[in-house]
């Protein structure tokens, strides 16, 4: 426990962004200029160049992990419709009361509507109202939570799926050495807390289990239920109505169901899944540089303190919370990735430098690309910036104690 944690590539390359950023500017001035039929289309073309494909007559059918999306445009407006699930099996009373709860909460601008016992996720609205940030938000939100809750209402309801997921299993032997891997970073990330809890080291122990579960979603990216685990136990370390020690535990008895998940159930969460709407942001440079500004001074004067084991677990959390909320391209990614690499295992006052460099490589860059269109990690919620922002905040009142 004396040496920077194990570095563990992903199972599965790591995609990149899709998005072309010029099109953002173009479904912009389409929609000020009053040519509101072109929005949608443009739009479809800022997420990728692939779903001309997908078009049958005015509507597209778009698949996105468990779900399929059907997008119609007509001259008076747009309607969004996506199959969610079969209830007529399903533990009627709580599945009920949770989409009624979920039609209030998380859901902005999508609606859910029950047809006999199926369930849809819905929108609608004229053509003239088609504004390029509210159309987004609408594919995102429905992909996002869809594909999200299905899992967990099947899960705990015994609901059905309206419609065969599309997946891409991995291969058994990448099932097994993926499941070894995991059990070995949980192992680790229980045993680091327990010394930093004993310790009373606070930071150490809420970056420790920031890594842990980040690390695992870096590692595999889960599907089905087990994503929505690893997300809920995440989201569970920033919830600031909890008190921080309660979060410590909450968040080691996450890492323990973790490992105890059942071999079997796990295997079959582990699968890639052709996606629509990215879960993840396509960050800028600059994007990130102002949310490790804080993080960059503080593991600066903890090396020159000689706080290598500090240093480390700052940078490691910086990083795999990086990648857990962002699509990113290789110049950025790469330099990060062999940094981790490098010093995995090593002693502290090794592995820090090499990891510094790696955060040089983002925060002392001064070249910048072309900087088109929407930056997703600014404009859609920001929740890397928000995380980065209530780790700074949690971490100066608790040193304030």
């Amino acid at each position: 426990m004396d040496k920077s944690s194990a570095y563990f590539p992903p199972i599965n390359a790591k995609k990149s962004s899709t998005r072309q950023d010029e099109k953002w500017d173009e479904a912009v001035a389409f929609f000020n200029n009053r040519q509101y039929d072109k929005v949608v289309p443009t739009l479809l073309e800022y997420v990728g160049n692939h779903f001309e494909n997908k078009k049958t007559g005015n509507t597209y059918e778009i698949p996105h992990g468990s779900v399929v999306l059907s997008i119609t445009q007509t001259s008076d407006g747009l309607q969004v419709r996506c199959p969610f699930l079969n209830i007529s099996n399903a533990k009627k009373v709580p599945l009920m009361r949770r989409l009624a709860e979920l039609r209030m909460y998380p859901l902005n601008l999508a609606n859910v509507a029950l047809e006999d016992n199926l369930v849809y996720f819905t929108f609608s609205c004229p053509i003239d109202l088609c504004e390029p940030y509210k159309i987004y938000g609408v594919f995102r939100e429905i992909c996002y939570h869809a594909d999200s809750f299905d899992d967990e209402f099947i899960e705990k309801f015994d609901a059905a799926h309206l419609q065969a997921p599309k997946t891409m299993p991995f291969s058994e032997e990448v099932k097994q050495e993926a499941y070894a891997n995991c059990q070995e970073i949980l192992e680790e990330g229980i045993q680091r807390l327990d010394r930093y809890m004993e310790k009373r080291h606070g930071n150490n122990a809420w970056y420790t289990l920031n890594t842990t579960l980040k690390k695992i979603e870096f590692h595999i990216e889960p599907q089905g239920y087990l994503r929505t685990l690893v997300e809920k136990a995440v989201d569970g370390l920033y919830d600031r109505r909890i008190p921080f020690q309660d979060r410590l535990l909450h968040g080691k008895a996450s890492l323990e169901k973790l490992k105890n998940y059942p071999k079997d159930k796990f295997s079959e969460d582990l699968y890639q899944i052709e996606t629509f709407i990215p879960y993840k942001y396509g960050s800028k440079k600059e994007s990130i540089r102002e949310n490790w500004e804080d993080s960059y001074g503080e593991v600066q004067e903890m090396m020159a303190n000689s706080r290598f084991e500090d240093a480390c677990n700052l940078m490691q959390s910086c990083f795999y919370s990086l990648f857990y909320y962002n699509l990113l391209n290789s110049d950025i990614s790469k330099p990060i990735t062999d940094a981790l690499s490098e010093a995995s295992g090593l002693e502290y006052n090794q592995a820090a430098p090499i990891l510094l460099k790696g955060m040089e490589s983002v925060m002392e860059d001064s070249i910048f690309g072309d900087e088109f269109g929407m930056d997703l990690s600014k404009i859609m919620g920001a929740q890397m910036q928000q995380s980065m922002a209530a780790i700074q905040q949690m971490m100066a009142n608790l040193n304030t104690k």
